[in-house]
């Protein structure tokens, strides 16, 4: 249903089907072997002292447990109730003040750094080149600030409508716990994937040191990149669901299941082209910076003294140049998985879109990505402090021991941080495909509408004007 008059395009689509039954066939590779693995470490007779000393501490912890077991289940149910409140109310009120502590951070952060500047000078006259750069980058900041104030602006707003959709569309909650459990699951079948592998390819080398076999490490390489694309593949289909429900919410439609499930169902052979994608880069930067590790300790071990300089700086070098690769491939990628969702287009037309839109949007990117990151940032130490605060207290008002309380407290930080994580990781998807449908608006001239107020939209609509006439970059897809 649409609040806002306008209508969601019904774009059909054709896409091939074997993407979609090669990672069916890819799934089942890793979950069979995985679960091969499983079995055999149970059965395998070398394991029977491990598995043993395990059964004890079983023996041990279970008892215990369950003499507590009404309490703990007790405790257990009223600290997940207020957890879940109290990651409502942080996202309520970033809903209501994101933009507001936005704009505070951005300023204060300078002012901050220039306030750092000058105590270094004044505690050690001396310094003053450490403390001439770390007042003049505050400075600098801070006058960015002031120069581009409005897209410090956008940003804090398109934090509140991350945190307003989480709100009113909590369908979107699915995805973080979903993806939790997913991890859980698959990370159990790795753990024993990557044990049976040692098993089977571990040998001794002349130094008597252990260390895989080449046909071990190439199975080890191939099982992690299809762990990746298995893995990858769900995470953007869970995040192509929230995708779906922020384009439309933004849009002014009630978005629901049905609708994001046909946008997912739609786009999926070209979800899991991008995932092989992503995977096989990842893959590529992790062999490559692993080769330049081992040839540094290679020659180390060859020929000391001088040379493993000469080879730890062509390591860096290497390194450098793999990072400057994938942070241009990461830059170019920014969008893509939102344009194949809102365009349904295949990956080629996808990721030239979303370089296109990266390049002639790069300020409210590098803007939107720091105001958003500094913001949340802020209301998780505040999410953190009450938990520490709650569990030092509760710790030591039961046993009057600050040992005691500081066990407390690092157990609640890390058991109150996980609602207030689950509740926030969809804005984070939700915040770029806002940005996304911002920018084409921008080049498109607000045609459609839009949950931006009023003002905002006549302000952004004539400064996005000035700023087309002003842009004379070139777009970076016509080299393609």
């Amino acid at each position: 249903m649409s609040v806002s008059g306008y209508r969601k395009p019904d774009i059909k689509t054709d896409f091939s089907s074997i993407p979609t039954w090669l990672y069916l066939v890819i799934v089942a590779i890793l979950y069979t072997f995985g679960a091969y693995s499983f079995g055999h470490y149970i059965f395998a007779p070398e394991n029977a002292d491990t598995l043993e000393s395990i059964s004890e501490v079983f023996y041990i912890v279970i008892p215990v447990t369950m003499d507590f077991l009404p309490l703990l289940l007790a405790f257990a149910a009223i600290f997940l109730f207020i957890t879940i409140i109290l990651a409502y109310v942080i996202v309520w009120i970033m809903s209501k003040l994101a933009q507001e502590v936005t704009i505070a951070v951005c300023i204060l952060f300078p002012l901050f750094m220039i306030g750092i500047g000058a105590l270094v000078f004044i505690y050690d006259p001396e310094a003053v080149l450490i403390a001439l750069i770390i007042a003049g980058l505050g400075a600098l900041f801070f006058i960015f600030v002031i120069w581009k104030f409005t897209l410090i602006k956008r940003s804090g707003q398109f934090v509140e409508f991350s945190a307003k959709l989480v709100l009113d569309e909590k369908a979107v909650i699915a995805m973080p716990i979903l993806l939790g459990i997913y991890t859980i699951i698959t990370g159990f079948f790795m753990l024993f994937g990557f044990l049976e592998i040692l098993s089977l390819f571990t040998v001794q080398n002349s130094m008597g040191e252990t260390e895989l076999t080449l046909p071990g490490y190439i199975f080890a390489i191939l099982f992690e990149f299809i762990y990746l694309i298995v893995y990858l593949g769900v995470y953007y289909s869970l995040s192509a669901g929230v995708i779906s429900y922020a384009s439309d919410w933004y849009r002014g439609l009630d978005p629901d299941l049905n609708s994001a499930m046909k946008d997912v169902r739609q786009v999926f052979p070209i979800i899991i082209k991008f995932a092989f994608a992503m995977a096989t880069v990842k893959m590529i930067m992790q062999i490559v910076t692993s080769a330049g590790r081992s040839q540094a300790r290679a020659t180390d071990r060859q020929y000391g003294g001088g040379a493993i300089i000469a080879g730890i700086i062509g390591g860096a070098i290497a390194g450098l140049f793999i990072s400057i690769l994938g942070a241009i491939w990461m830059f170019m990628n920014y969008f893509t998985l939102i344009s194949i969702v809102q365009n349904k287009r295949g990956l080629k037309d996808s990721i030239k879109d979303s370089a296109k839109t990266t390049w002639n949007s790069l300020l409210d990117v590098l803007v939107g990505e720091s105001g958003f990151g500094l913001t949340t940032f802020i209301f998780a130490i505040i999410n953190s402090l009450i938990w520490i605060l709650a569990g030092f207290g509760l710790g030591f008002a039961v046993s009057r021991d600050i040992g005691f309380g500081i066990l407390f407290a690092f157990i609640f930080l890390f058991l109150g941080s996980l609602p207030y994580n689950v509740v926030t990781m969809p804005m984070k998807v939700a915040f770029r495909s806002f940005l996304y449908s911002y920018a084409k608006d921008t080049i498109e001239g607000y045609k459609k509408p839009s949950r931006l107020p009023t003002e905002l939209r006549t302000e952004f609509k004539t400064l996005a004007a000035r700023d087309r006439r002003k842009r004379g970059m070139r777009d970076p897809t016509q080299y393609f």
